[in-house]
């Protein structure tokens, strides 16, 4: 085994069991609280724009009630955790061109697993849902769905698609999310508000480091997050 190869390998278990034992102890490390100040959203804002994660319109607004695409989505993801996503991005879904500005975000979020389209094809320019938006936030953390699925304890359970139910429940019960009056409105399309709460406390939050070390290994060595045991 050649040296570089094996410092890769080793700092892939280091990091991966750093995340284990992060997630020993679920934190709320992304719930957005609508209490929040109109100050403390404001600084949220500010601190994302000012590090680029999240871009506004060539007037500098940012649109907080407005809706974000998938691909947009994708690209606040990959700048947050500052992943090398120009490493010959390629195409593999057929609604993706290979000069799609989107491009090589999608392709590393892809490559992680995180979020892969169906059938083909990614729907960049859907709207994120909030069932979409908590498989996300459950992939990047590594969090377990062992199980999950059956226990939904919200009264709009039968409304989320079955392939989300897992990652949603594991969701509520790491506190990724929040189900406000006891639903969780699956369908609902996040705004950029919610993603700006989301995103700050992320990558503030005391666990970031060893989820961002975590996906860089994973992406170096080829592989994908899994969503069963964290240690994988």
């Amino acid at each position: 085994m050649n040296i570089d190869k094996k410092s890769k390998i080793t700092r892939y278990v280091v990091s991966s069991a750093m995340v284990a034992n992060a997630l020993a102890a679920p934190v709320a490390v992304f719930a957005a609280d609508e209490a929040r100040s109109p100050d403390a959203l404001q600084a949220a804002v500010n601190e994302l724009m000012e590090k680029a994660i999240m871009v506004g319109d060539d007037k500098g607004q940012l649109n907080l009630e407005g809706k974000l695409t998938r691909a947009q989505v994708a690209a606040i993801l990959a700048r947050s955790l500052n992943l090398n996503a120009t490493l010959a991005p390629v195409s593999d879904f057929k609604d993706v061109s290979k000069d799609h500005w989107g491009l090589k975000y999608i392709s590393v979020m892809d490559r992680l697993g995180v979020m892969t389209g169906s059938d083909g094809s990614f729907r960049p320019n859907a709207v994120l849902t909030r069932e979409e938006l908590a498989v996300i936030l459950v992939r990047i953390t590594q969090t377990s769905i062992v199980g999950k699925g059956g226990g939904l304890a919200v009264s709009d359970a039968s409304e989320i698609s079955s392939w989300a139910k897992p990652y949603v429940q594991a969701a509520l019960e790491a506190d990724l999310l929040s189900a406000p009056g006891g639903r969780f409105a699956p369908k609902s399309q996040v705004d950029r508000k919610e993603v700006a709460l989301v995103t700050s406390a992320f990558i503030n939050g005391d666990n970031f480091e060893a989820y961002k070390e975590s996906v860089k290994a994973l992406l170096d060595e080829g592989k994908k997050i899994s969503n069963s045991d964290p240690s994988v």
